[in-house]
């Protein structure tokens, strides 16, 4: 079988393979102020997530992300951390404005709304 042939069915068959990672439930940020970076964070590195920590009970992973740190983008890498209960993640992002001005929000935990 040609080498292109058995990586399609390597590939395939680590797909077939129902290992779902547990993520944290997604929201947009809020009340926060951004960062104006100069540009862009570089494209994100692979990773190979590890297993969970046994003394963690139902973590969730988070993934790497590049962070801005005053003049620089630094990688971050990813990492399994306990949810709030009946919060969210708000996950890093970077915005263009119509100026061209670039913001850079950090991936951050949001509490849940507090009911009034």
């Amino acid at each position: 079988m040609p080498r292109a042939a058995l990586a399609i069915v390597g590939v395939l068959a680590l797909t077939a393979c129902d290992q779902s990672i547990p993520t944290p439930r997604l929201g947009p940020h809020s009340n926060e102020e951004p960062v104006t970076v100069p540009y862009p964070p570089p494209p994100a590195k692979v990773e190979v997530i590890p297993s969970p920590p046994q003394e963690l009970k139902n973590p969730v992973w988070i993934d790497g992300e590049w962070q801005w740190k005053g003049r620089r983008w630094v990688w971050q890498a990813g990492q399994w951390e306990l949810p709030a209960a009946g919060g969210y993640y708000a996950p890093p992002t970077t915005l263009r404005l119509a100026d061209g001005t670039l913001l850079y929000y950090p991936g951050t935990w949001k509490e849940p709304a507090k009911k009034r």
